[in-house]
């Protein structure tokens, strides 16, 4: 098993990804996080945690909601060297959703590829704390937020 670890994680971003696309590595930690559904009103407590994977060309997470949301999933961003977009993967509970995530208006937009009016917004990222949302584009082009997720640095 640490054979895999050891081959899966990366110390540092790799060299051959560009700064400008770099969307994600300030995310690089572990972070505290409450999650509020717009929705329904109920909010949950967990942690996500970020690592630099495959050379350092990846990101993958793993983020864990308490109840009442309760659940465990994990993400693969891999930057796109062609598209200059990162393609994303997110695998919970049975179900895998594809996204591919842009620099946008200062945020980092990842839209679903199946139903371009759903989207996961990176809101805000500083150093000890960012700002996520769960987002549908309603038919006039406004944003309907379903969900607010807001993360503090624990490491």
């Amino acid at each position: 098993m640490q054979n895999f670890i050891k081959m899966l994680t990366s110390e540092s971003r790799n060299t051959a990804l560009p700064d400008e696309y770099n969307y994600f590595g300030r995310l690089i930690g572990s972070w505290k996080i409450s999650y509020i559904n717009n929705n329904t009103s109920n909010t949950s407590e967990g942690e996500w945690h970020f690592s630099w994977v495959l050379d350092g060309m990846a990101i993958q997470d793993v983020i864990i909601l308490h109840p009442p949301e309760d659940e465990l999933g994990t993400t693969l961003r891999v930057y796109n060297p062609v598209t200059h977009a990162w393609d994303v993967a997110y695998c919970f509970m049975g179900k895998i959703i594809r996204l591919e995530a842009k620099s946008q208006d200062g945020m980092i937009v990842l839209t679903n590829i199946e139903d371009k009016n759903k989207k996961w917004v990176f809101a805000r990222i500083e150093d000890n704390n960012f700002h996520w949302q769960d987002v549908t584009v309603k038919e006039d082009g406004e944003w309907h937020i379903n969900a607010d997720l807001y993360a503090k640095r624990i490491l």
